[in-house]
């Protein structure tokens, strides 16, 4: 099989790495240049000296013949899938089995990465990836286990084959909403937990957030189509856990500094790499307002970082809540 990933970064790599593992041909698709120079020797600055090997093709956007691909696996940061569509990623094929391996909502549409792909004109609904897998430790070929989630149940099979490895566990779903949706949200709760450690808190708070967590972000995303055992799954819980108690985690260091002291654009400003829940939280705001789903965490998340809010007034202002049944 012929795979082409698009985006050159660590999860783009990652996976790359995976699929060639797994026997595939791979070609990483790189919008610039120097990417593709560090590529081609083995070494990609966002991930642990030498965890690269050889055995994938590199290729530049617009610099020689076009990668031919069975399946397209596209890696791009949310806030950049139709910049890229539309500009380096537009000599891609249309038609090819796509895979999104994103997570987010775009901010201007709210739109998922696997719509955006489709409204930037792939033909066959992509299936998506996603669960709780860093990049560094895909490539560090650590175990680790993740769900593709497609419409097409023979086609989700089909994925599955062509990216399973000794090391790399792929479960199946059909509930691609639910899972999207899942990868989605729990960016905004793992900045949420960052930003309770950054303020000296405790495990009992990591704890309480990601429990509580799991409650919005599964009442959300059923509300939007998902299926609620999904939220119990890899690419809920299993995700959520692993996003707000890792080192790995961007959305997790983000809210740690924010939680510290700094400005989430002094924070953002000073990283290489995305932290997809600074502009998901946006979102979720609008989406819960316009659909009178409660979302507390998520909504004290949002006012910590767009709107000033001091951590100690929204940590007091979720705690002095209306007593509930859990």
């Amino acid at each position: 099989m012929k795979v082409v990933v698009a985006g050159s970064g660590s999860w783009g790599t990652a996976l790359a790495h995976v699929a060639r593992q797994a026997g595939a041909e791979v070609t990483i698709h790189c919008r610039r240049a120097e990417r593709a120079h560090q590529l081609a020797r083995g070494f990609h600055d966002m991930l642990p000296q030498g965890a690269l090997g050889e055995g994938f093709r590199v290729s530049v956007a617009g610099d020689g013949p076009t990668p031919t691909a069975d399946l397209v696996i596209s890696a791009v940061p949310t806030q950049q899938i139709r910049q890229y569509m539309e500009g380096p990623g537009a000599e891609l094929p249309r038609d090819a089995i796509w895979v999104s391996a994103s997570k987010g909502l775009e901010l201007e549409t709210n739109l998922l990465p696997s719509q955006v792909l489709q409204d930037c004109g792939v033909t066959i609904d992509p299936a998506v990836l996603s669960g709780p897998s860093h990049a560094e430790e895909v490539v560090a070929d650590l175990p680790t286990a993740v769900v593709v989630a497609d419409v097409d149940l023979e086609r989700g099979k089909l994925i599955q084959q062509i990216l399973r490895t000794p090391r790399f566990r792929i479960y199946r779903s059909e509930d691609r909403t639910g899972v999207e949706w899942a990868g989605a949200l729990k960016n905004v709760v793992a900045l949420g937990c960052g930003i309770a450690i950054g303020q000296g808190f405790g495990d009992n708070t990591v704890a309480a957030l990601v429990t509580r967590g799991t409650v919005e972000i599964s009442r959300l995303g059923t509300s939007l189509g998902g299926r609620r055992e999904t939220f119990a799954g890899l690419s809920g819980i299993g995700d959520l856990v692993v996003t707000c108690c890792s080192g790995h985690s961007r959305n997790r260091t983000v809210g740690c500094r924010v939680g510290a002291g700094e400005t989430a654009a002094a924070v953002l400003d000073s990283m290489e790499q995305v932290a997809e829940g600074v502009m998901t939280s946006k979102a979720v705001k609008q989406l819960c307002s316009t659909g009178q789903v409660e979302m507390p965490i998520a909504d004290t998340v949002f006012r910590i970082l767009h709107e000033d809010l001091p951590v100690a007034e929204g940590v007091e202002q979720l705690l002095m809540r209306q007593p509930e049944v859990e």
